[in-house]
């Protein structure tokens, strides 16, 4: 049989998706590309946004239209969001994401279970990300993923973690990027700590890089901060949401932009070049003209290596679901304009830090006559060289930048 998957979202979701691959292939089915014809369509869907709500209904419709005579299967926050979602030959599933071809084949349903989940590979990537925990109990305001992914913290244990980067490392990657729906929980329900997790995740042989995805800021402790130090990168995603403390009382989000500040002043004074990415919502309401201003000084000020953009989207469920809208649509996507301008000078200026010095690079791909890949400071490089290989870590000279790219020779 020949499987689709389409995945939208999170690392998390991209996580999964490998687990559906290795579930159907354990069946000797044959996964293609979503743009080809197949036999079953898998839609792994997002719908933190009412864009990403969009893609995940053109997905399933785009399936219906590829092949009239096709079963979709439709898993993820979706499904959980619409249970009572009904299409002809349309499924919803919830389970577990390795038993998903037991699901198809026999009928069965296996609840979550995070021991289940390893993975052998990561298809068609050079990075490994590897899910480490389940849930979100921080309930933001405007955030509809305690609802479609739970509230309960579920933690993988922690030998099951280092069993499955270990693996992962000796089938050749030389990144393992830990995901999670809020990683900064790890270990609340199983006695460690995200922390004691990295501790013996640097000691196995043969890793080089360790990457944190999103982390809530006030995770990031005094001891998580101890153990960011090779093989883990100095950088991390920690999302701000605004820069106005009022808005982030609104938001819920338990933290002032003065102790959000004092994170990043931490972290730089172990490393002065430590790249901080983030996340801005333009236009929650009650958004005044100055509180987007204290979030367009907030970029300024934090000076981060890229900052990720969304206009407020109401999604069910959330008090904010319930607030009367402040700032019209035309007015969020001119502050997002505002935001994006300024956000891409600050860009450009982390960057030029690496002007002239030597970086190390991970190459993702080849395009035309340049080498892409990411340094350690999530940095993207394109640079020339007379021969590399996809997932080798080369050294490269940077002679120049843009917003969107660091630009260089490799030293081979």
């Amino acid at each position: 049989m020949r499987v689709a998957i389409f995945t939208l979202g999170c690392k998390t979701n991209q996580y999964e998706a490998e687990l559906i691959r290795e579930s159907f292939e354990s069946y000797g089915d044959t996964v293609v590309p979503f743009s080809e014809k197949a036999d079953l369509y898998i839609v792994n869907s997002c719908v933190v946004t009412k864009k990403a709500e969009a893609e995940t209904r053109k997905a399933i419709h785009h399936a219906k239209k590829a092949n009239a005579h096709s079963k979709v299967i439709v898993t993820s926050c979706f499904a959980k969001l619409y249970p009572h979602f009904k299409e002809n030959n349309t499924y919803l599933y919830t389970g577990e994401r390795t038993k998903i071809a037991d699901f198809y084949y026999k009928k069965l349903y296996y609840p979550v279970s995070l021991p289940e989940e390893i993975i052998k590979r990561f298809s068609g990537h050079t990075r490994a990300t590897v899910k480490i925990e389940e849930g979100c109990d921080n309930f933001c305001s405007y955030c509809i993923i305690p609802f479609v992914r739970g509230n309960k913290i579920m933690s993988k244990p922690k030998e099951k973690v280092v069993e499955e980067v270990k693996s992962l490392v000796n089938a050749g990657y030389k990144e393992i990027v830990l995901t999670g729906t809020e990683i900064g929980k790890y270990g609340k329900d199983i006695n460690t700590s995200l922390a004691l997790l990295l501790k013996e995740l640097k000691q196995i042989e043969g890793i080089e890089r360790i990457r944190i995805s999103s982390i809530y800021p006030l995770a990031v402790t005094d001891e998580l901060i101890e153990e960011i130090n090779a093989p883990v990168v100095p950088h991390l995603h920690m999302s701000l949401q605004s820069g106005d403390d009022e808005l982030l009382k609104k938001m819920n989000r338990h933290y002032t932009i003065e102790e959000y500040e004092e994170i990043v002043k931490k972290l730089r004074k172990k490393d002065p070049n430590f790249s901080v990415t983030t996340d801005i919502i333009v236009g929650f309401p009650g958004e005044t003209e100055d509180a987007f201003l204290n979030s367009v000084l907030a970029v300024k000020k934090l000076h981060f290596s890229k900052v990720h953009i969304f206009r407020f989207s109401k999604r069910p469920f959330t008090p904010a679901y319930f607030i009367k809208e402040t700032v019209p649509e035309s007015l969020k996507k001119t502050r997002a304009k505002r935001l994006a301008y300024v956000s891409d000078i600050e860009r450009l200026e982390f960057k030029k830090r690496f002007l002239n010095k030597t970086v190390k690079v991970l190459v993702e791909e080849k395009e035309e006559n340049y080498y892409v890949g990411f340094t350690p400071y999530y940095l993207k490089a394109k640079f020339t060289c007379d021969a590399a290989r996809q997932g080798e870590i080369v050294n490269v000279v940077v002679k120049s930048a843009d917003a969107n790219f660091l630009y260089g020779v490799c030293l081979k």
